[in-house]
């Protein structure tokens, strides 16, 4: 999901920005108005803050030899509200810019609107959606999860496509680049969309299962409407999703990206399917698909301003700092998620206090 440095300047880029700044603002209100609300579950804003930037950072293989991210926002969304979330996604996408060559500032505000509102809107409202069709927590959880992964993907497809169409050498069309994307991105996302369905699934029902009172308190779930844990039906769902998965792949791997429908430009050579760079090890999708088209296109990605990652273990030092730091805030306040499930049915019990 992350556009890389370069891609869009000028007019568009300044638009992204702004756009993506006002997202930002209404995120900083809503962390204001949760924090004077929950003070004792501030920090749940922190550990959401380190979950997105570092799911988002993981590079996960993919059998075509390319690497993509999962999302980390619809969790995140269906937990402390969309609004919340797009504020954190929009911070951790600036660090990532700023030390780990992921995005960059000119694509900043484009990579909010993909990772932060799609991911994030599309989750939560996924979520809410099945919850009102009486689904249950973890399968409306994944819904979640998956729908909010899958958005995010078709929101960079979307600006990619409209600002190629644009670009000085344009190969395709706005629908031929869409479905030269699309064709690219399916293989590879769509097995990371299924796992961050699952995992999003279990993660609500474990919090349901360890902490219900706070989710009922950030109003994830209805007093009225709670449930008990997983039952046969539910593993037999998951379990269905793997053999999903170990299916999907081999066909996919099988499988031939559709030609485009409209021929490229006059004058124009066509451009060649996306695909990983002849190289050791996995291309991320970033470079394998985003930068190559673009560069096909005319317009060439700006390096990183800081290149960590062509520092071989300064690299590996750095990413090995910001996981240390985003496992301590997740870890030091894991409890108020998934703490002491005694400590949680105390407190369901304990009345409460009353204004006369």
């Amino acid at each position: 999901m992350h556009i890389t440095e370069g891609i869009i300047t000028g007019v568009p880029a300044a638009a992204y920005t702004a756009v993506g700044l006002t997202f930002m603002g209404w995120g900083a209100r809503a962390m204001k108005k949760f924090a004077a609300k929950f003070p004792e579950k501030k920090a749940l804003i922190g550990m959401g803050g380190a979950l997105i930037f570092f799911v988002s950072l993981i590079p996960l293989p993919a059998f075509t030899g390319t690497c993509s991210h999962p999302c980390g926002t619809p969790l995140i969304a269906i937990l402390l509200g969309p609004s919340i979330t797009i504020a954190l996604a929009g911070i951790a996408l600036l660090l990532q810019a700023a030390f780990f060559a992921h995005g960059g500032f000119s694509t900043w505000g484009a990579n909010v609107l993909t990772l932060g509102l799609m991911g994030s809107l599309g989750g939560w409202l996924t979520f809410r959606g099945a919850r009102k069709l009486g689904l249950p927590l973890w399968l409306a959880g994944g819904a979640g999860g998956l729908i909010g992964d899958i958005l995010t993907y078709v929101g960079a497809g979307l600006i990619l496509s409209f600002t190629l169409a644009q670009a000085p050498n344009p190969q395709y069309s706005f629908k031929g680049y869409l479905m030269a994307i699309y064709a690219a991105y399916i293989p590879t996302q769509l097995p990371i969309a299924l796992g961050e369905m699952v995992l999003t699934g279990l993660a609500l029902q474990y919090a349901f299962k360890q902490r219900p009172q706070v989710l009922a308190e950030l109003g994830v779930v209805n007093r009225r409407m709670m449930r008990p844990g997983m039952g046969l039906t539910a593993w037999l769902s998951i379990l269905f999703t793997v053999a999903l998965l170990a299916v999907s792949i081999p066909a996919l791997a099988d499988s031939k990206s559709p030609e485009v429908a409209n021929p490229p430009a006059a004058g124009a050579e066509s451009a060649a399917e996306p695909k990983a760079e002849t190289k050791s090890g996995f291309t991320g999708m970033d470079e394998a698909v985003n930068e190559k088209m673009s560069e096909d296109a005319g317009l060439k990605p700006h390096e990183p301003y800081i290149n960590l990652e062509s520092q071989g273990d300064v690299w590996n030092a750095a990413l090995m700092i910001a996981g240390a730091i985003a496992g301590f805030i997740v870890g030091r306040w894991w409890h108020l998620l998934f703490g002491d499930k005694k400590q949680s049915d105390e407190a369901m019990n304990q009345p409460r206090a009353t204004t006369s």
